[in-house]
């Protein structure tokens, strides 16, 4: 299974993608109205991509935070949780897999040193404003 919908009460929490996944080309694996959109793109050698810029006129509403996680190197167990905190999931992730929080919670246990890049919206309010650890409820 190269992608995994981690979903509570026909909600979706978080999407993974394992390393084995293919576009065959462009591929959005995301819908239009996440605040994130994710693509997976695989062109063969002496593809040409038009050069370009981004329309920077462009204001986007967004009301939610959607979290990008991908898994350069070593192993993590994600765990995926409801609003309030109810595990709902948890996966495995290797290197090469990466996984979009949609909503809900996560935590992470590190299996074996690790590399991660996050990618999120911003800016970053620090973790007093933007996170509700579960802990403290």
């Amino acid at each position: 299974m190269n992608i995994i919908e981690v979903k509570h009460k026909n909600r979706i929490l978080a999407i993974i993608f394992k390393h084995s996944l293919k576009s065959g080309g462009v591929r959005f694996l995301t819908p239009n109205e996440y605040t994130l959109q994710l693509g997976l793109l695989e062109h063969p050698a002496g593809t040409i991509v038009r050069d370009h810029a981004h329309n920077h006129k462009i204001h986007y509403n967004v009301d939610t935070t959607q979290e990008f996680i991908y898994l350069e190197s070593g192993q993590v167990l994600v765990k995926i949780f409801t609003d309030n905190f109810k595990l709902v999931k948890k996966v495995k992730l290797c290197p090469g897999d990466f996984i979009l929080h949609i909503a809900g919670g996560h935590g992470f246990e590190i299996l074996e040193k690790c590399r991660m890049i996050e990618v999120k919206q911003g800016p970053y309010p620090g973790d007093k404003l933007a996170k509700i650890f579960k802990d403290s409820i």
